[in-house]
Formats: C-alpha cells, sequence, structure tokens
C-alpha cells in the first residue's frame, strides 16, 4: 500500500516558487505560484505549478518573452503543468492571456512550446483586442497574438478606412 500511495506523491515540493527558463542568456519565460509540485518517472518529468492543496492561495503566472528579451504575454491560470526537457508548459484552468498591446485571450486550456514561439487551445476560446471580440474553437496564435489561426469563428471586427 505504502508503493502504491508514494506513487503518486510528488518527488519534491516548492511553496511561493519563481522559476526562469532563458534561452542563450536571455528570458524566455517567468513562472511564478504558491506551490510546486515535482514528478519525475520513468517516462516523463515535469513540475505542476498551482494553489496548494486544499488552498486558494493564488494562481499562477507566466510571462513570455520575445527573442530581444521584451515581454510578449502574460499568462494567468489556475494551474501549468512545466515539462522542461521538451521546454512547454500546459497552463489549465480559466486561463487568461494579455499582451502589451492590450490584446487578451481567454481559455480553459492553452499549450505553449518555447522552440515554436506558439500558444495553442484545443477547444474554445475568445479573444479580445481594441478592433475585435471574437471567438472560436482550436487556435494556433504567436505569443504576442499577432497573428492567430481559428476553426468555426463568430465575432465582431471593427475595419479602419483610409
Amino acid at each position: 500500500m505504502e508503493a502504491v500511495r508514494s506513487e503518486g506523491a510528488p518527488d519534491q515540493e516548492s511553496w511561493d516558487v519563481r522559476l526562469a527558463v532563458s534561452e542563450d542568456g536571455l528570458p524566455r519565460a517567468h513562472l511564478e505560484a504558491p506551490y510546486l509540485a515535482r514528478y519525475e518517472r520513468r517516462d516523463s518529468s515535469f513540475s505542476l505549478l498551482q494553489s496548494p492543496p486544499d488552498s486558494l492561495a493564488g494562481r499562477v503566472t507566466a510571462q513570455l518573452f520575445d527573442e530581444a528579451g521584451d515581454s510578449s504575454a502574460t499568462v494567468r491560470a489556475d494551474r501549468l503543468f512545466y515539462y522542461d526537457r521538451e521546454r512547454r508548459f500546459e497552463a489549465q484552468g480559466n486561463v487568461v492571456v494579455v499582451t502589451p498591446e492590450g490584446k487578451r485571450l481567454e481559455s480553459e486550456h492553452l499549450a505553449w512550446r518555447e522552440d515554436e514561439r506558439r500558444v495553442r487551445t484545443p477547444g474554445f476560446v475568445r479573444i479580445t483586442t481594441p478592433t475585435e471580440r471574437i471567438q472560436g474553437y482550436d487556435l494556433v496564435a504567436d505569443e504576442n497574438l499577432d497573428n492567430y489561426r481559428i476553426a468555426r469563428v463568430t465575432g465582431e471586427v471593427t475595419i479602419e478606412e483610409e
């Protein structure tokens, strides 16, 4: 029974976590969470960032940075799974992404891959910008939400005349 119990337990735990991911000396992502549980398994290793179990201590924040090291987006979610070997994360639960330009994405699940510099939402997504309010499914976008593709789109777009 003890062996079964320990299989589900994390290998490491930390509180009030700040995790920095960099590439060639430039920041790529800063992750902050009230609690981190690290799992090392034969087939994968990952960190779960969230509020501590049985707590409402706060949400997870991931700050993303572009090639120049400037902020490209801020992601907030209830929990975030970070896979360091693959350099990717999956944010889940009330996911909100905001860019410095004021673009906003809302979804229940968002995946980010560092090497692609892209975010994806496998389900429903809502995007609000100064000129758009659209919603749809299966978004694929660059980190700063300048270019994106969405399936089954509905919404409103303001077109500026020249």
